[in-house]
């Protein structure tokens, strides 16, 4: 078995998993270069979905190649036959009985964002531009609230069918950072979350609640309410894609806040 790390932007892509659709995916993307390279059909599994338009800075997949090339040159090979929104940066070869999501450790997203008046016109594609006034002290106490072993019912959506919707946030925080890439790159805010494993759009649906949080429209009371008890209902719409990356996938070592 076959373990590749990669990176995406996803900004033209229906996310990761092959879909019947006329737009390309990262998966259907990855095994067009794959069989043109082993010259047959190869099966392919991801450390995890990710939706339209969402990005990836680190994504694993394996596979099971029909014989052996070179780490290399297959390498090489994968990237000539990858457009440039798709790299693979790293191939290891592990046990057959690998399986990229049910073996991690921990999952870390990230979530982008701005919050001024006017968008840059340059970064739409990866930061969401949020032009109301926040209260930042209260969406980092929001952040908070969604740390420890909670039912997020209320905090994903349809269209997948996990066997149970409870799981563990370690880290979730509200970020600044100083602009940068000469000056082009504005001031900005990232929403990071660390956890054992994600639901369906849970992240942008924390987004969105925590947005409104920071807008007055949704008390901290409430999101410890949806958090205990869930009611079925969404505090928030749903965050936009653009601003949200898979930002990492642990697999040897669980997290460990002290290394935070």
């Amino acid at each position: 078995m076959i373990r590749i790390r990669i990176c995406f932007d996803g900004s033209e892509y229906l996310g990761w998993q092959v879909q019947k659709d006329f737009r390309p995916t990262i998966q259907g993307t990855l095994n067009s270069a794959l069989e043109k390279i082993f010259k047959q059909s190869i099966s392919t599994i991801g450390s995890g979905r990710t939706d339209a338009g969402v990005h990836a800075r680190h994504l694993y997949v394996a596979f099971k190649p029909p014989f052996h090339i070179a780490h290399d040159s297959l390498l090489k090979a994968l990237n000539s036959h990858l457009p440039d929104t798709i790299r693979v940066e790293e191939l290891k070869e592990v046990h057959d009985s690998f399986r990229p999501t049910n073996d991690a450790k921990y999952k870390e997203y990230r979530y982008y964002f701005i919050n001024q008046d006017i968008a840059p016109a340059q970064f739409t594609n990866y930061l969401s531009h949020i032009s109301y006034d926040l209260d930042f002290e209260l969406m980092r106490k929001a952040s908070s609230l969604f740390v420890g072993t909670h039912d997020f019912k209320d905090f994903h959506c349809n269209g997948s069918d996990p066997k149970s919707t409870i799981r563990t946030i370690y880290l979730c925080e509200i970020i600044k950072e100083d602009g940068s890439f000469g000056g082009i790159l504005p001031s900005h805010y990232y929403l990071r979350v660390i956890g054992d494993g994600f639901l369906k759009q849970m992240v942008r649906l924390i987004m969105g609640t925590i947005w409104n949080v920071g807008r007055g429209k949704v008390l901290l009371d409430e999101v410890t309410e949806h958090l205990q008890s869930p009611s079925g209902n969404q505090l928030a719409a749903v965050a936009p894609p653009n601003g949200l990356f898979k930002y990492a996938v642990e697999y040897d070592k669980p997290f460990d806040n002290r290394a935070v």
